[in-house]
């Protein structure tokens, strides 16, 4: 018989790269969505469930509807800089769901097994480099300080009722299925706009204006480095982490550290550009408060589990353009038609 897995937040980027793993490993998969089902996603093999999950009612009704045999945490609010404009939101989806996760299970389905995405956010601006399990946490926005609350949680509830609950600190994690809203993609899609002769997108920035406007992109702290890896690598380790024998949490990230100049430099010479005539740097989008340097140190889950991130920096960045140029030209396409 095959297993049964609860994907909440089934409609995001994790979402995607985690069902379509699942779905080859032969699991019986339900995901939840607060949006109506994708059209398109996964060829019709998942069972959506409609619903806020925010809504205690919602969350105990779906899991003892599913009565699922594992369950993967990736609902969220899931920006930092977001989260000062929803706190109450942020806090509910980030902070209490997990725990309300946790006391269904107890209740209705002990045996199942919890998938938590933690975020390296809940560190904040630390100054310890690299960052592992042990590292202290001072979160600095509400998004961090919710997931700091969700992932103490689960420690909790593993503790003290037996719980098979494990947490993934999962540092930042791209890919082509990254909404534009990040700055990752952000990238990607200029470098891809100027490669087919765009001077201005229609895709907008979160500021209303064009992502690439005059030839040129707007960014801001571009010395902010972060650990990037590829998502649909990571969705693996969630997978193995609830199939090992024991319950614990772990640090996921690559062990490198990449600046955002990095990122546009790769991308743009990806295209045959030089970053420098294309991204402008502006003042006004520095963030007030932001962890300046984030590195994994995911010693812990290379020797227990055995895990290890197989896209480089490189070929992540440079998939992302390419999908983004394939974005364009079909969109073009379409117009000139």
């Amino acid at each position: 018989m095959s297993r049964r897995a609860l994907v909440t937040g089934g409609t995001g980027q994790d979402g995607w790269y985690l069902i379509e793993f699942l779905l080859a490993r032969d699991y019986e998969v339900h995901a939840q969505s607060r949006r109506a089902q994708p059209a398109d996603q996964h060829r019709g093999a998942v069972r959506w469930h409609i619903g806020d999950i925010s809504d205690p009612v919602v969350l105990q009704d779906l899991i003892a509807e599913v009565l699922p045999d594992e369950i993967y945490n990736l609902a969220s609010v899931s920006r930092p800089v977001l989260s000062w404009q929803i706190p109450d939101e942020t806090a509910n989806v980030n902070a209490l769901v997990p725990q309300r996760i946790c006391e269904a299970v107890r209740r209705l389905r002990p045996s199942c097994r919890i998938y938590q995405a933690t975020s390296s956010e809940i560190f904040g601006d630390t100054t310890v480099t690299p960052q592992d399990e042990n590292t202290p946490c001072c979160p600095q926005t509400p998004y961090g300080i919710a997931k700091l609350y969700g992932h103490q949680t689960i420690m909790a509830y593993r503790r003290r009722y037996g719980i098979h609950a494990s947490s993934g600190i999962v540092f930042n994690h791209e890919s082509p299925r990254r909404p534009l809203s990040y700055v990752s993609q952000k990238i990607a899609h200029a470098a891809a706009a100027v490669s087919v002769g765009l001077l201005e997108t229609k895709e907008q920035d979160e500021r209303g204006r064009p992502i690439l406007c005059g030839g040129k992109l707007r960014l801001g702290n571009l010395d902010v480095r972060r650990d990037f890896g590829f998502a649909g690598d990571y969705v693996e380790i969630m997978h193995m982490m609830l199939q090992s024998d024991a319950a614990d949490d772990y640090v996921i990230g690559t062990g490198e550290s990449h600046s955002i100049r990095e990122l546009c430099e790769i991308a743009f010479r990806h295209v045959g550009r030089d970053w420098r005539d294309h991204v402008v740097v502006e003042s006004e989008l520095y963030r007030r408060v932001d962890s300046h340097h984030t590195v994994a140190d995911s010693s812990k889950v290379f020797t227990r589990l055995g895990w290890r991130p197989k896209t480089t920096f490189l070929d992540l960045v440079t998939q992302m353009v390419d999908f983004r140029i394939r974005y364009l030209e079909g969109s073009l396409k379409a117009e000139w038609s």
